[in-house]
């Protein structure tokens, strides 16, 4: 039976006629066992929002299928991603297959967006991996596998596009062996329609004659052919290094072709459970083949939400936050996972970060960007508050007098930086309102404001999202002024330096005063030492002192003294503080400190590390010399190449080096060839860049 979800009467800000179907509500009434939560990752261009459109069709949900160039599919809705073709945030969406309700997370597939797949994958119990069948497993595939690895998310692998030139999906298995145990559970059969299910021992039929794909048929296929039959005896033996209940049944059967499909179907949900195996199903949605057999294998071995986490009483309401969109009308709309208890509409809540109460006053199921009101959200489901101020991504809500903490979301620091300023002062309040909620809806948006130079910076996590930023914020019709994307570096202390300094001034009609010395060297991490030494016994606790010192060292440190970019691999040591009675006060030691701390950094002749991108090169084989030559120039270290007729290199090159790199491998590969980075760590510069960086940031 195929369930039918109620759909929104309300549909977002994109202006465009809608596929929706009007249908019935049915998700409160769900059971979790019946729940699947899941998510679609791959590296960019693998086919997850052409898949999902597939899904949703198929399901019922939608008229007619969405197509990305097309820039009409229900889960990239922003008008930037409708021009770019390329999802930017991860969309929800809810819908049924057989008798079973799945929360479907689309999510981005650009290394720049990481944060919206970690985010994502934080509350999904489950993922659909899709790999391109030519270009087999990349770089972006896996990142986004060892996200999913980190969560401890059973997997099923789709290997789509199998009806390009080159497809191989033999090759793509062999490489998904370094990573799991691939089960493969489809081969394509005599042409494009026609597909083995290695299960069943069924002939899959997509009728040529319907163009969505939705029809299909199933027959038995005796005898089964010679390539059949060896998949099951691979699928069989596979299972059986795994899982000593389907040795038991193979026994008992006494041949592999006679192990009945309950039985294996059993026996792989049990071995993706655990995440000692992966199925692997082929298709190529595209051409609206295969999504079908997908979505079934979701169902089949794809894990429920079962019970709430031990700590958790299934009684009280426990959620999380894992990602805050603000709507022009709505206002923020807070996406939740709902991990023990029941939601209600109206419902007070207590944000476990700020201790704060807020009422949720409405309650929201999602589809793309399209959404429908509903009365509750059940254990296990993932939908929508609006009415909450106060919440971020990463917090827990409980209802009061529950106290449950579930852990945050990682967000890796931003390195690349550009300047912002509004073209007037009546345009400042708007562009710091814009900002703030962009910060709100992305956490991996930093904006902080430099003292010496006076400009705002706008940190992120690579050009294309600092370019979506400030699309952004066009759009939303901020008058306002970008400065170039540069790098965000670090400093380091050059050479092991000693100063002492004394800190005295008067605030507020009372002398503070206070006296240190702190000796500053090259480390592989940052520490911080405190001496304070036999000789204090002062008016302060020690114990207080030790904290005001620390936290004056920490915000230093905060920013370096070459150009203002975070202290890192530096040992600071305290090696002596003085007291001046009671002119000595916790904020006297506090600025002593971080003075003093500046004082030495300045003397230690301080050196600047680069973030270095472990970037990962795909080009056509003819193509390997200029793009050899291209990165030699920016200083790269080859890790490795791949030669053949699709080649990968492998290289570690300074971030600053690749900026506008995208242009240039377009313009050395006439559009051939794509790339991905993933930053690794950090480097000293070489003395002539360190010198040509400060002038060009000072201006002298």
């Amino acid at each position: 039976m195929l369930l039918r979800l109620a759909l929104p009467r309300v549909l977002g800000a994109a202006k465009r006629p809608s596929t929706l179907r009007q249908t019935r509500p049915l998700a409160t009434r769900v059971p979790p066992d019946a729940v699947r939560n899941l998510g679609i990752i791959a590296h960019i261009d693998a086919g997850k929002t052409t898949t999902t459109e597939r899904m949703l069709h198929y399901a019922g949900l939608t008229r007619s299928i969405g197509d990305v160039d097309d820039g009409d599919t229900v889960m990239d809705y922003l008008p930037m991603e409708r021009e770019r073709g390329i999802t930017i945030q991860s969309a929800a969406t809810t819908f049924g297959w057989r008798s079973h309700q799945l929360h479907l997370i689309d999510t981005p597939g650009h290394i720049d967006f990481t944060v919206e797949v970690e985010r994502a994958l934080r509350v999904l119990d489950g993922a659909v991996v899709i790999l391109d069948a030519v270009a087999g497993v990349q770089a972006q595939t896996l990142k986004v596998w060892r996200q999913a690895e980190k969560n401890a998310l059973p997997r099923v692998v789709f290997v789509n596009k199998m009806d390009r030139e080159g497809a191989d999906w033999r090759a793509c298995v062999d490489e998904l062996s370094r990573l799991t145990t691939p089960l493969v559970l489809m081969l394509p059969g005599p042409s494009l329609e026609q597909w083995y299910d290695v299960v069943t021992m069924e002939l899959i039929v997509f009728d040529p004659q319907d163009k969505t794909g939705a029809t299909l048929r199933r027959s038995k296929v005796e005898p089964p052919t010679a390539e059949l039959s060896e998949a099951r005896v691979q699928l069989v033996e596979a299972l059986a290094a795994l899982d000593a209940q389907i040795v038991d049944v193979f026994l008992s059967a006494g041949d592999h072709l006679k192990v009945p499909a309950g039985e294996l179907r059993a026996a792989i949900r049990r071995a993706t459970l655990t995440a000692r195996a992966c199925p692997v199903l082929l298709g190529a949605a595209f051409r609206n083949i295969g999504v079908q057999p997908l979505l079934d294998a979701v169902v089949d071995y794809l894990p429920a939400p079962g019970v709430p986490p031990a700590p958790l009483d299934p009684r009280k309401l426990v959620a999380f936050a894992f990602k805050v969109t603000v709507d022009p009308q709505r206002g923020p709309m807070v996406f939740v996972r709902v991990y023990a208890g029941t939601l209600d509409a109206r419902m007070a809540l207590v944000n476990q970060r700020t201790q704060l109460r807020e009422r949720a006053t409405k309650l929201l199921q999602m589809y793309g960007d399209a959404v429908e009101e509903i009365a509750q959200i059940a254990q296990g489901h993932i939908g929508v508050i609006v009415g909450l101020k106060a919440t971020r991504t990463g917090d827990t809500l409980c209802e009061p007098k529950v106290k449950a903490q579930l852990h945050g979301i990682d967000v890796p620091p931003p390195v690349f930086v550009c300047a912002v300023e509004a073209d007037a002062p009546q345009d400042e309040r708007p562009l710091a309102q814009a900002l703030s909620s962009l910060v709100l809806e992305d956490p991996s948006i930093v904006v902080e404001h430099n003292e010496e130079t006076g400009q705002m910076l706008l940190r992120g996590m690579g050009e294309l999202h600092l370019e979506v930023v400030q699309d952004r914020l066009r759009r939303m019709k901020v008058n306002a002024s970008f400065g170039k994307v540069r790098v965000a570096y670090r400093e380091m202390a050059g050479r092991k330096a000693s100063v002492s300094h004394t800190y005295a001034r008067e605030i507020a009609g009372r002398m503070h005063k206070a006296a240190m010395a702190i000796t500053v060297e090259p480390a592989q991490d940052n520490t911080v030492e405190v001496e304070l030494g036999d000789a204090f016994e002062g008016a302060e606790q020690p114990s207080e002192v030790h904290r005001a010192i620390v936290e004056g060292i920490e915000g230093a440190m905060s920013r370096g003294t070459l150009l203002g970019f975070p202290v890192a691999r530096t040992r600071v040591t305290v090696t002596n503080v003085e007291h001046f009675n009671e002119l000595s006060t916790l904020p006297a030691f506090r600025a002593c400190a971080a003075q003093t701390l500046h004082h030495t950094l300045a003397s230690a002749d301080s050196v600047l590390l680069e973030p270095l991108a472990l970037t990962t090169v795909e080009c056509p084989g003819a193509c390997v010399g200029p793009v050899l030559g291209d990165l030699s120039m920016r200083r790269a270290r080859i890790v490795s190449i791949d030669h053949g007729e699709e080649a990968h290199v492998v290289a570690e090159v300074p971030l600053g080096s690749m900026l506008g790199y995208s242009s240039e491998l377009r313009s050395l590969t006439a559009g051939a060839a794509t790339f991905s980075m993933e930053v690794v760590g950090f480097g000293p510069v070489p003395a002539l860049q360190q010198k040509r960086i400060i002038q060009e940031s000072r201006g002298y």
